[in-house]
């Protein structure tokens, strides 16, 4: 048994991300500095250390990722940093300076800051995720709710576009609050964002899955409804053959069990979301229906046919304050999604609270918050299978927050 606190990771990244104010570069911020960089094959690690004065942020490169992962000997990213990587070069963005930098990291594996792109007074104040990177010369920011997406360059870390779309559905509706934060390019040549909501009055929760979806080639976005199922996750679960799947959502259950609304879809459901950017019409399990559960309220990953699904069993009663809801203890289960065979899942309960932090090599790898059972250890840990996890790094002094690989 857990407490619902699985993708702590995602919510502490939107967060972080959000609130973008964006502005163009001076001309002599623009120069690009490829001092440093190397093209040998790297992968990168970053860590959360808490300190007396707030969180740190470290980042790391190595050839192979090392026994222990040592924050002491990893660059400083500093404060309130979101960390992620695309094609040679990690990625940060510093909401504090308002700042997307780029790094170098050599064949000797020292990281060195390379080119900055401000990102203030554009005019944009919608919330919205990290940038999807479609090449080495073209990536977007979404300020849906504004109704702007942000082209940029990442070679010359140059804004060079602004693009007026149809606003979110709902998105400056206080008592809705719908968002995206995560965007998943595909090979249709479609960015595809998943819409979520963290609605204030219960019964306006919207019953229908949506996804926001990006034409590169003609600039527009259009926001595709799934009735089959209530709004889920701002993320996707991804399959390990890279499928995308919309996904259940705590904010569904926990609204839904204080709503006086009746007659709503499937909260606990799973979509399968195609390339093209829509629904498969021949694609809908109602996991929550499958376990018998109360409520499903994440799928962290699906590999193979069968999706984990974190639960409460249909013995849980709502409490009478709803932020008392989140401390609810729930259960995993693998859910069979061509037999709807239900499993019992016990493999992160050595670890503590487990939580997304990368793909590499179309491998899913994981971090964690330790327990009092597993001596307070943080460990990188990587998927090798629906139910199976090797743990193959230890994280000293701080908590994993990203991985990736470089070249």
């Amino acid at each position: 048994m857990k407490t619902n606190r699985f993708f702590i990771k995602n919510a502490a990244l939107a967060i972080m991300c959000s609130l973008f104010a964006l502005t163009s570069c001076s001309s002599d911020d623009n120069k690009t500095d490829d001092e440093g960089q190397g093209n040998n094959p790297a992968v990168i690690a970053a860590v959360r250390v808490n300190t007396p004065s707030g969180r740190v942020f470290y980042l790391g490169a190595y050839d192979k990722f090392p026994s222990t992962l040592d924050y002491k000997t990893m660059t400083e990213i500093g404060p309130g940093a979101t960390i992620y990587s695309y094609g040679e070069h990690p990625y940060v963005w510093n909401g504090t300076a308002s700042t997307l930098t780029r790094y170098n990291v050599s064949n000797d594996m020292k990281i060195s800051s390379s080119d900055a792109l401000s990102l203030a007074g554009t005019g944009v104040s919608g919330t919205f995720g990290p940038p999807a990177f479609v090449s080495e010369t073209e990536a977007y920011f979404f300020a849906l709710n504004d109704g702007k997406i942000i082209k940029f360059n990442p070679t010359s870390m140059t804004i060079t576009e602004t693009i007026a779309v149809t606003p979110l559905p709902l998105s400056n509706d206080a008592a809705v609050k719908t968002s995206t934060y995560s965007s998943y390019v595909t090979s249709a040549k479609k960015i595809i964002l998943p819409v979520g909501a963290t609605p204030t009055d219960y019964n306006k929760f919207p019953q229908y899955a949506q996804i926001a979806v990006f034409d590169i080639a003609s600039k527009v976005v259009t926001y595709v409804k799934d009735t089959r199922m209530s709004m889920g996750y701002f993320t996707f679960a991804k399959g390990n053959d890279g499928t995308l799947y919309y996904r259940s959502s705590r904010e569904t259950a926990l609204s839904l069990d204080y709503s006086t609304v009746t007659g709503n879809p499937p909260t606990g459901g799973l979509l399968k979301v195609n390339p093209d950017g829509t629904f498969d019409p021949n694609f809908f399990v109602d996991l929550r229906a499958a376990i018998n559960a109360h409520s499903v309220n994440v799928v962290p990953y699906v590999n193979g046919d069968k999706a984990l699904a974190q639960y409460l069993d249909n013995t849980f009663t709502p409490p009478a304050k709803p932020a008392e809801w989140y401390n609810a203890t729930t259960k995993y289960a693998l859910v069979d999604l061509k037999t709807l065979k239900v499993e019992p899942f016990t493999s992160f309960e050595q670890y503590g609270t487990v939580y997304s932090v990368g793909t590499i090599d179309g491998v899913e790898y994981y971090g964690n918050i330790p327990t009092d059972s597993n001596n307070f250890k943080y460990r990188l840990l990587k998927q090798k299978g629906a139910a199976e996890f090797e743990a193959i790094s230890e994280a000293l002094g701080g908590s994993l927050i990203f991985v990736g690989k470089l070249r």
